[in-house]
């Protein structure tokens, strides 16, 4: 079971990210090999934002929510309120944003790792989960 970070699925959908055949490799690595992908329900907000915003293409955001929640390739958990006071003292121990914060305690609450392309979840989250990029690099 891996958890993905939004930053790896917005550059699923984006395709001026740098990281955006990265992501599609990942994808289609993970997906046959039977690993769960999960992520916390917030994975659809910060998706629309992110696709809306950096694409400006407002029926792709729509169309990404969707496809999030579809519930096809990642399974979204909720952000309960043990959920919500572990993510906050990450964020707080580790100098975390708060939403990133919320995919490392989903990792450490599931045992799992943590798929992203933000640096200072890789750097910062380390400290609480084992984190790596889609290719695989761990972060330091």
């Amino acid at each position: 079971m891996v958890v993905v970070d939004a930053s790896v699925y917005v550059a699923l959908f984006n395709p001026l990210e740098a990281a955006h055949e990265e992501a599609w490799v990942w994808l289609r690595t993970t997906l046959p090999s039977g690993d769960s992908i999960v992520a916390p329900a917030i994975l659809a907000v910060e998706v629309a934002a992110a696709v809306s915003r950096g694409v400006g293409d407002i029926a792709l955001a729509h169309r990404a929510v969707d496809q999030v929640m579809s519930g096809d390739v990642v399974e979204l958990m909720p952000v309960t309120t043990s959920l919500s006071r572990r993510a906050a003292r990450i964020a707080a121990d580790q100098r975390i944003r708060g939403a990133d914060a919320c995919y490392v305690a989903l990792a450490e609450s599931l045992d799992a790792e943590l798929v992203t392309l933000d640096r200072q979840q890789l750097e910062r989250g380390a400290q609480v989960v084992t984190t790596r990029r889609p290719d695989g690099c761990q972060g330091d």
